[in-house]
């Protein structure tokens, strides 16, 4: 056998040897399960030593508590509690990096693209929705600043949605068909969850981007969430599934809550977003505290001059004046935040087991007398 037979054959096993290893290592990755531990990060730091501590279990347990939260004192935890699971077949504890849906807390953050656009002078709160979208009842009287505020006179009764995803071509046309214009409610602060539904749209016409590219953008990148991802795709992330209390006979079970995508999709900057409690607090304490907006913007999107005649702005009721605060249910899940008007004090409280045992204070009124504790209310 010849020497240059010889290299070639050397030559030639030790790439096949090569291309062994490196497919080995490959599929090895392939079929890894995916790696949450780089989601471990905790957006805001916590406090080494804290009077608080304690005071989130003595006060939740009672409930029969099961998800996250926190109280923060000037920018840091000092005081955590997680209890439950955040899944009943696989067991896994809720911890405080556990991502919840967010539900209605999610219009926070929508305002907040809103007002960013505002900011670049690509909208303007006095813009009429016609502008952007047509075709919706009364959006020639409608303003930018109504839709943030729910004085619009815009409605949408419930509707049912069904199959794996809902184009917004397609949800459009439910909307122009389904929107009703209240000329009686016009001006006067009514609860309907379509006015930020259309003011995502607005985010998407006038930018080209999605929503989701836009949250990622704005938040998600800027801010180097780890535990925030959307419904759509959780994968790789430790997200808690919803779960509801049904009373069965004579006994109260936990039912999971599995929405379809369609229904996912019509929470369009509604309720889309799962997020740990400290992603959650980092964003809306940099909205409020003028790192994301500046200070001039955030006091025209939270204490405009019709303030007083209007308690909610951009996402959150406004009308206390130690805390801000809103509220989500759905799907399994419930959630609460209360937040000093500066963004360093808050208390925000993710659960993934909606409704209450007859025999248990209800999570609501626990975090009702827990915020009026915490922020001195009536002293």
């Amino acid at each position: 056998m010849s020497r240059k037979l010889i290299n070639k054959l050397i030559v030639g096993g030790l790439i096949a040897l090569a291309l062994v290893l490196i497919w080995g290592q490959a599929s090895t990755y392939l079929r890894r399960p995916a790696n949450t531990e780089k989601h471990s990060y905790l957006a805001i730091p916590q406090a080494a030593h804290s009077a608080e501590k304690g005071r989130l279990r003595r006060a939740l347990s009672p409930t029969g508590f099961s998800g996250s939260a926190i109280l923060v004192e000037n920018n840091q935890i000092v005081d955590s509690y997680t209890a439950g699971v955040e899944d009943n077949e696989s067991g896994k504890n809720n911890r405080l990096t556990t991502a919840y849906e967010i539900d209605s807390l999610q219009k926070s953050l929508t305002a907040g693209l809103v007002m960013t656009l505002v900011n670049r002078h690509e909208i303007a709160l006095t813009d009429h929705l016609n502008q952007y979208i047509t075709g919706i009842p009364g959006s020639a009287e409608v303003t930018i600043r109504q839709l943030l505020d729910m004085t619009s006179g815009l409605s949408l009764p419930k509707l049912s949605y069904k199959g794996d995803s809902l184009p917004r071509t397609q949800y459009l046309k439910i909307l122009r068909r389904n929107v009703k214009f209240q000329p009686q409610k016009y001006g006067k602060w009514n609860y309907q969850p379509v006015n930020y539904v259309l003011l995502s749209m607005i985010l998407e016409k006038v930018t080209g981007d999605s929503y989701q590219q836009l949250f990622a953008e704005r938040y998600t990148g800027k801010l180097k969430l780890q535990q925030t991802v959307f419904a759509t795709d959780t994968t790789g992330y430790d997200v808690a599934r919803g779960y509801r209390l049904k009373k069965q006979g004579n006994m109260v079970k936990q039912v999971l809550q599995q929405p379809n995508m369609a229904t996912v999709e019509s929470e369009l900057g509604t309720g889309q977003v799962y997020m740990s409690a400290p992603d959650y607090y980092k964003v809306l304490s940099k909205l409020l505290n003028g790192a994301l907006l500046g200070k001039q913007t955030t006091q025209s999107l939270y204490r405009p001059i019709n303030f007083a005649q209007v308690r909610y702005h951009g996402g959150l009721y406004t009308e206390k004046q130690s805390f801000y605060g809103a509220n989500g249910y759905g799907y399994g899940f419930e959630d609460h935040v209360r937040i000093s008007p500066d963004g360093k004090k808050a208390f925000v409280v993710f659960s993934n087991l909606q409704g209450n045992r007859s025999n248990q204070p209800s999570l609501r009124q626990v975090v009702d007398k827990l915020t009026n504790q915490y922020f001195n209310v009536g002293k």
